[in-house]
């Protein structure tokens, strides 16, 4: 009986969509899974083909989207690597181009509802009853609560590893080009997988994430055919004395129309970069030790110069290591390697202090270094 009054209903909505589309043609019957199946099962939480990854294709309007990541410096001259995993990006769609000003007659039968536009097209569309079941991950329960008005397009990354260290200022890394139906969003979440966190001193640090996943609240718009870049900003903060680390994303320097200075692991120009630091403590009349890196760690052969002090190379394990005068009152060391240089400073303080100095420096080559005895260098 129930299947009878569903097929003459669809039939009258058939009639009743020719009528409302008087100047659009025929009307057609089809079947719309966005939230269930002809049958009355229950098919999804409105969130578009989670496992959908990259730029795969979108049915109707879409645009492509170059998902990039940079960071805010804030406290980020604390750590010598801050590795972020995302797995998984998740966009929020508030009205997509199929959806915008759709007018629609909707009529409910025992197990379904049947839609009928005023474009001419008559929908059959089955939605559990109340006397139905339908059964829903605590995933995608979660997506339908966090969002407002809308659907989430989520798209996968594979484990993707960013090094924030090297995001600074306009610096960004590509994680991939998405396809995303074309529409207006208003929140991007990313999933984050873990955090390896390792500070100037060589401590692993303690980095949270609120929620374990960072959430941005940004409106942008992608428009059919369109190719658009998409920053999203991330810095991270001392929580007071606690010794832990917050990850935040930056509002202000997300979003789309964000200058970037593209900056890849696979960028051959990446390998030029180097890293000076001290290891360990750096004290008057005892042995310090310089070590140098790039992004394929420990750099051997490198030049170390020590003003008014001895020069050599490093080791195999990237490290020279040097005597300290006993009445030294600042080092300053000097590292090249294949054209790439870094400057490293330390300043002792006056008697009675810890010997951490306030000083800073910088060479012509992008080279950095602060009175804590650390240092990083650009080609």
């Amino acid at each position: 009986m129930r299947r009878a009054v569903g097929v003459a209903l669809v039939a009258l909505l058939v009639v009743s969509a020719g009528c409302l589309s008087a100047t659009g043609g025929l009307g057609t019957v089809t079947a719309d899974a966005g939230d269930g199946d002809a049958d009355g099962e229950a098919a999804g939480d409105g969130a578009d083909d989670g496992s959908a990854t990259g730029a795969d294709s979108v049915d109707g309007p879409a645009g492509t989207v170059s998902f990039y990541v940079s960071d805010e410096p804030n406290d980020m001259d604390d750590f010598e690597h801050l590795n972020v995993t995302i797995t998984e990006v998740r966009f929020h769609v508030v009205e997509s181009a199929d959806d915008a000003g759709t007018p629609t007659a909707t009529a409910t039968v025992p197990g379904g509802n049947a839609t009928a536009t005023a474009a001419g097209t008559a929908t059959a569309t089955a939605t559990p009853t109340a006397t139905e079941t339908s059964t829903l991950t605590a995933e995608k329960m979660t997506d339908e609560s966090e969002g407002e008005d809308g659907r989430w397009v989520v798209r996968e990354v594979n484990a993707t590893t960013v090094d924030l260290t090297r995001l600074r200022g306009d610096n960004a890394t590509l994680v991939e080009e998405f396809a995303l139906p074309a529409g207006e969003y208003n929140t991007v979440f990313l999933e984050v997988d873990g955090v390896d966190a390792t500070l100037k001193t060589g401590e692993s640090a303690n980095v949270k994430l609120p929620s374990e996943r960072l959430q941005l609240h940004t409106e942008f718009t992608v428009a059919d055919g369109s190719e658009t870049d998409f920053v999203y900003d991330i810095s991270v903060h001392k929580a007071g004395n606690s010794g832990k680390y917050i990850l935040k994303p930056v509002v202000s320097e997300s979003g789309v129309d964000q200058p970037i200075e593209r900056v890849d692991d696979e960028d051959e120009s990446g390998d030029d970069s180097l890293a000076a630091a001290f290891v360990g403590p750096v004290e008057r009349g005892e042995n310090a030790t310089v070590r140098v890196t790039n992004a394929d760690g420990p750099v051997a052969n490198a030049t170390v110069s020590v003003e008014d002090g001895p020069a050599g190379t490093t080791n195999a394990d990237g490290e020279f290591t040097f005597a300290v005068p006993a009445d030294a009152e600042e080092i300053e060391v000097e590292v090249e390697a294949g054209g790439a240089e870094a400057e490293l400073e330390h300043e002792f303080e006056s008697d009675g202090d810890d010997g951490q100095g306030n000083g800073d420096g910088q060479n012509d080559g992008g080279g950095q270094g602060n009175g804590n005895g650390n240092g990083q260098g650009n080609g």
